[in-house]
């Protein structure tokens, strides 16, 4: 398989990493001779921003770049771990003033500027949606102003893109609940145009198009609601997440089945079982 290289956010620091990931991302560098030139020619950047190691550093411009970058992953790490601790407390706060006052907030409040926030605000849209999809739709559309007053510097430009796409996914897909089917193919082709600005996750593309399936169910183009389910399998199981591809399997198997093909909804349907014996925790089904 060739190698994936760390892209330049995670190597200038612009990207958020886990404390775990640093190790991963150090033994990479010190194995890459490609990843050492680029952080050599950056070096000048790197200097005199301390050194997080133990150790003194060495004076050779590699180890200087390294000892630099490290720095920078540990300072946004405890920074991303502070965000995510205060995140449900924001959240709570948002949430009990007024609809009209949650908006300028999330629009003008420094306060407020969380990308974790951002993120309870969407799980909460996906989670209410269902029920309630003019709730979700309001609450993925104050994620998306929120995602607007954020800095593109210190959480990258391609991350709030992502953010932005997620956000214009939700609101497509609480559209289609609530049988808005134009507003929904707005906003979905809103998602991809974010998305193809974005990082390039495959989750994240792949949810859109589980979003876009789920849609051409309801307009009832079933052939184009197959091709998109199995494409979706296939992204899922490339980026490692089985259960997600087995929620795509199942909701293939029913558009089989109501296209008139019942014994190939079973046959899906079986490995649909092969996938959930890797997963962890049982596949609930994805909103109707």
């Amino acid at each position: 398989m060739p190698r994936i290289h760390p892209n330049s956010e995670v190597l200038t620091g612009r990207i958020q990493l886990l404390p775990g990931d640093q190790g991963r991302l150090l033994k990479h560098i010190q194995g890459c001779p490609s990843c050492r030139r680029k952080l050599e020619e950056r070096e000048p950047a790197a200097r005199g921003q301390g050194n997080v190691l133990s150790w003194r550093p060495s004076e050779a411009p590699v180890s200087r770049a390294v000892d630099g970058v490290l720095q920078g992953l540990r300072s946004r790490a405890q920074a991303v771990a502070r965000e995510r601790a205060e995140a449900p407390a924001l959240f709570a706060e948002l949430m009990g003033h007024r609809v009209e006052r949650q908006e300028i907030l999330a629009r003008n409040s420094r306060r407020f500027r969380s990308l974790a926030l951002c993120g309870l605000l969407l799980q909460r849209s996906h989670e209410v949606s269902v029920d309630d999809p003019a709730q979700g739709e309001r609450l993925a559309a104050l994620a998306l102003e929120l995602a607007g007053s954020l800095d593109g510097g210190w959480y990258g430009e391609r991350v709030l893109a992502d953010t932005r796409g997620r956000c214009w996914s939700l609101i497509g897909n609480a559209r289609r609940i609530a049988a808005d089917l134009p507003g929904a193919e707005e906003a979905l082709l809103q998602a991809e145009d974010d998305l193809d600005r974005g990082t390039g996750d495959l989750t994240e593309k792949a949810q859109l198009l589980v979003y876009k399936a789920f849609l051409r169910q309801a307009q009832h183009r079933l052939d184009e609601a197959a091709v998109l389910f199995r494409r979706t399998v296939s992204i899922f199981l490339s980026a490692g997440e089985p259960l997600q591809a087995a929620e795509s399997i199942v909701e293939l198997a029913i558009v089989e089945t109501d296209r008139g093909e019942p014994e190939r909804a079973i046959q899906i349907l079986a490995r649909a079982n092969t996938l959930r014996g890797l997963a962890v925790e049982p596949v609930p089904r994805a909103s109707p």
